[in-house]
């Protein structure tokens, strides 16, 4: 048995179309489907293949953050690989990790976090949160880790010996490809400035660093932060936790044990992960206070829209507005429904009011 198979390979076509369909690449792909994929296939199978040319740009919102998006050829092997690894790791993840996961998502980890506010603690008794963050987290990311803990996984899977042997060949060849070797950047290239050197892979130690926005990389953050959830958890002994990519909340009642819990997990990621915690972004307060969390502001009574996505929102509305007839071009309807899908989740009532008089 074989992952490579003409099936298998145009499932993962399908599943990768679903998201790029009207891209430049995915319709030059498009124009020769059949002979693309047997070519693609026949590389997989001897070997040859090898990871194209990634476009890199730069996004501003909601922070600078710089972009290595995959060939649509390669989006399709990343498919491939994620629909024959997704299953061996998706038991062993807790289910209170909510990132880039069927069924989660940020609006449930909102939910989640604002249903253990409102219980609060025990007896009565005053509840607090721990909130931390990884500095550069897929930055920062070591490949020789991800890597042993991925093929850890695949090895001790029920997959054929053949399986293994390819799925291993083909995780090494993704994590350890590094973009900034074959890359073309677009946009203004003076955006790469604001990015900064501990969040680019351009800067810093080469055998780490997962590009943001591919599909692998992804599923990759989830199995390497999986560690610590586990930690957490089990060695720990804290129930009411939750994990968004690198964004991580610790609910007890206990001030001084959460206190402790800062400077173990702090240790635990360095020495287990080689990864460091963002210092100015710790926080250790009652929830009554409320907690910032995922683009809202969360307290036990009540929920709301971060004031600067709401500021975000009225800009690009203030921007794309034609200026003579005070309409939107209809391209930017998706942006309106985003965002007030974004404010439904809120306590946003009189937010949506004036926002439609806006």
């Amino acid at each position: 048995m074989t992952i490579f198979t003409i099936e298998k390979l145009y499932k993962a076509y399908k599943d990768c179309l679903k998201h790029k369909k009207n891209t430049i690449n995915a319709l030059k792909f498009e124009l020769n489907r059949e002979k693309n994929l047997i070519n693609l296939l026949k590389d997989l199978e001897t070997r040859k293949y090898k990871i194209s040319r990634h476009i890199c740009f730069v996004v501003t919102e909601p922070t600078p953050r710089e972009i290595f998006a995959a060939d649509f050829r390669d989006r399709i092997v990343h498919h491939l690989l994620y629909n024959e690894i997704k299953d061996l790791f998706e038991s062993n993840f807790i289910d209170e990790s909510y990132a880039n996961r069927t069924g989660k998502g940020t609006h449930k980890a909102v939910k989640s976090l604002k249903y253990n506010m409102v219980r609060g603690g025990i007896n009565g008794e005053r509840l607090y949160f721990l909130k931390m963050d990884i500095k550069g987290f897929f930055r920062s990311i070591n490949k020789d880790i991800l890597f042993d803990l991925v093929k850890k996984g695949v090895l001790n899977s029920k997959k054929l010996e053949q399986e293994k042997r390819e799925i291993i060949w083909l995780v090494e060849k993704i994590i350890y490809n590094d973009p900034t070797k074959n890359y073309c950047f677009k946009g203004n290239v003076n955006l790469k400035k604001v990015v900064p050197s501990s969040k680019s892979l351009f800067f810093g130690e080469k055998q780490k660093g997962l590009p943001i926005g591919n599909l692998t990389s992804q599923f990759f953050a989830n199995v390497y932060l999986n560690e610590l959830d586990h930690f957490v958890k089990e060695e720990l002994c804290f129930c009411r936790y939750l994990r968004y990519v690198d964004d991580f909340i610790i609910l007890d009642e206990d001030y001084n044990k959460l206190e402790k819990a800062e400077k173990t997990i702090e240790g635990f990621l360095f020495e287990k992960l080689k990864l460091l915690i963002s210092k100015d972004k710790v926080f250790i307060k009652p929830v009554s206070s409320g907690i910032d969390f995922l683009g809202y502001f969360i307290k036990p009574t009540h929920t709301l829209v971060r004031r600067k996505v709401v500021r975000r929102f009225k800009r690009k509305m203030y921007d794309n507005m034609d200026r003579e007839d005070g309409f939107y071009p209809i391209e930017f309807s998706s942006v309106i429904i985003s965002y007030f899908g974004h404010f439904k989740y809120a306590n946003s009532y009189n937010l949506i009011q004036k926002i439609k008089e806006f």
